[in-house]
């Protein structure tokens, strides 16, 4: 079996994750670009919005009710709590910001919780800001993966900076979610009350759900970094905070909708469903990155 670590002459070209430029670092996690990769696709669930501007393409999504809808405008996404199913179109090129769970509202006036499993087009989320236009035709003008990622990293920070106004977002060390919720609370020098009400509004999810999907990132993280070894899903169970392997296989079927042996194999596919989990060694770094 071809391990997710492999990298074939048709991955390079078709998938990076570029770093943020300084100035946008701790607010954007990284920018992920797709080039002309066709046909249904699995987006694993995941704490981080995602703003999406599409080059060529666009895709097609089910939306509440049973309807299909093609998106080729650009839209914000997450956090996910669910595997997402899309099909993009021949063709399809798109750059997306991955922004840091905590750090949204620096950005956009929706609330995370209102992103939370939908596509909200950027007009929608953004009425008050025309240079997204601008953006767009700029981008499509363009055809070089980092020259894409400045742009976007550009228009992000006047975004920022037209917003700032000495406002600062409730974050939330990943280190204290180990804590009991009261302890967190005491540390952070609020009541229980405030302290769920400051982190729903952060980061779109509740403390317990967060710890959740905190487990799952770092085990998805380590399973793209590296193939597992005989028994090695024991002993990562273990690692990641897991009572045992079935509590880890069951948070895995609902985010991924796969048990992890299984996603190992389908994300060996460099054209199937889950080749958002094949990158190079370079972009691999970038996106596995773990939060201290």
């Amino acid at each position: 079996m071809l391990a997710m670590r492999d990298v074939d002459l048709m991955l390079a070209p078709m998938r990076l994750a570029l770093p943020p430029p300084p100035q946008l670092a701790g607010v954007v996690r990284y920018f992920h670009v797709e080039c002309h990769s066709p046909g249904a696709v699995l987006v694993p669930a995941s704490p981080c919005p995602m703003l999406t501007f599409f080059i060529r393409g666009g895709s097609r999504f089910v939306e509440a009710g049973g309807r299909e809808r093609l998106h080729a405008e650009p839209f914000i996404t997450g956090p996910l709590t669910q595997h997402f199913p899309a099909v993009w179109e021949p063709g399809t090129t798109f750059i997306s910001a991955v922004i840091e769970s905590s750090q949204f509202a620096r950005l956009f006036d929706i609330p995370p919780g209102a992103l939370r499993d939908a596509v909200v087009p950027l007009a929608d989320a953004a009425p008050d800001w025309d240079g997204a236009a601008r953006l767009e035709e700029r981008l499509r003008a363009g055809a070089d993966c980092r020259g894409w990622a400045a742009l976007m990293g550009d228009w992000l920070l006047q975004r920022l900076a037209a917003r700032e106004r000495g406002w600062q977002p409730f974050v939330l060390p990943p280190a204290l979610l180990a804590l009991p919720t009261d302890e967190i609370a005491a540390r952070c020098g609020i009541s229980v009350r405030q302290l769920e009400r400051r982190v729903m509004a952060s980061y779109g999810q509740s403390i317990r759900d967060g710890r959740r999907m905190m487990r799952y990132i770092r085990a998805l993280s380590h399973m793209v970094a590296a193939p597992l070894k005989h028994g090695g899903l024991t002993r990562l169970a273990v690692d990641c905070g897991y009572h045992d392997q079935a509590h880890m296989v069951r948070d895995f079927v609902q985010y991924t909708g796969m048990a992890p042996k299984a996603l190992m194999a389908a994300a060996a596919d460099a054209s199937g469903a889950l080749r958002l989990l094949r990158y190079d060694d370079a972009s691999r770094a970038i996106v596995v990155r773990q939060d201290a």
